[in-house]
């Protein structure tokens, strides 16, 4: 049947081709199989998100969260003035030692006073019932400078007192008290019989009386008398250290002298600063 050499051949190649078919395909599968695990062993890519522009809500938002960074300000300290300040202390001839509260006048003046002074700071301060006030600022003064304070009541003439000027604290008069005479109800810096006249218009009246004028009740007691009537008549012809005063009264104390006290003056009134001219 299979005698000759060309159908041996034939059959040969025909059984190689049958055996060959499913070896083929085993082969191909497992190749198939090694490439799938291979790709699952192979690590993906990272893929970096595209930042996105922010938009101006985001930058608002930003400036909104508070910096850690910077310490914020404490509030246990407030300033009540700033650089270097002047205490000072005054007591008002014929008051009570517990009642000194008026508004006065302090004026500042480079060196030494002199008639007609040009003052380079100026103040209505409310001086309280103690006579004591603090923290007057001087700033822009010159440490180690000599000055002059002049100091006037709404019924005393002015009152010099020299310091030199300490860098933090300057205590007018040494701490102790600059006493201020009283009789100038007219306020022009000098005590005679325009003052005089004024309080014997005033004398015997009380806070409910028509004539009543509360300047010339020194000592707050609620009524003039001889006790304010003789306070004017020794202090006759005294005249205050810059000279007489003349200059129109001021509707309010300049920005210094807007500084208040804790106390609140009662009976006093503002007072008007020296004009330049000598009568």
């Amino acid at each position: 049947m299979f005698s000759s050499l060309k159908l041996r051949l034939l059959l040969g190649v025909y059984v190689f081709l049958i055996l060959s078919i499913p070896v083929g395909a085993y082969l191909v599968s497992q190749q198939q199989t090694v490439k799938s695990r291979a790709s699952e062993i192979a690590p993906k890519p990272t893929v970096k998100p595209t930042p996105k522009v922010a938009t101006s809500s985001a930058k608002l938002s930003l400036l909104s969260i508070p910096d850690e960074a910077t310490p914020e300000p404490s509030s246990s300290t407030i300033a009540t003035s700033f650089g270097p300040t002047l205490s000072l202390k005054a007591a008002l001839e014929g008051r009570p030692v517990d009642n000194q509260a008026t508004k006065l006048f302090v004026g500042i003046i480079e060196g030494t006073l002199s008639a007609n002074p040009k003052f380079i700071l100026s103040f209505s301060i409310n001086l309280p019932i103690s006579g004591t006030y603090t923290n007057l600022s001087l700033a822009g003064l010159i440490s180690g400078t000599k000055y002059t304070a002049l100091l006037k009541g709404p019924a005393q003439i002015a009152t010099p007192s020299e310091f030199y000027m300490a860098p933090a604290v300057t205590n007018l008069n040494d701490g102790e008290a600059v006493n201020l005479i009283t009789g100038d109800l007219n306020e022009d810096n000098i005590i005679n019989s325009a003052d005089y006249s004024i309080i014997q218009k005033a004398f015997g009246s009380t806070s409910k009386s028509s004539n009543w004028n509360g300047t010339a009740d020194f000592n707050k007691d609620g009524v003039i008398n001889a006790f304010d009537l003789s306070i004017v008549a020794k202090n006759l012809g005294k005249t205050g250290a810059s000279g007489l005063w003349t200059s129109p009264i001021p509707k309010a104390a300049t920005p210094s002298g807007a500084i208040n006290p804790s106390d609140n003056p009662q009976g006093g009134y503002w007072l008007w600063i020296p004009g330049i001219d000598k009568l």
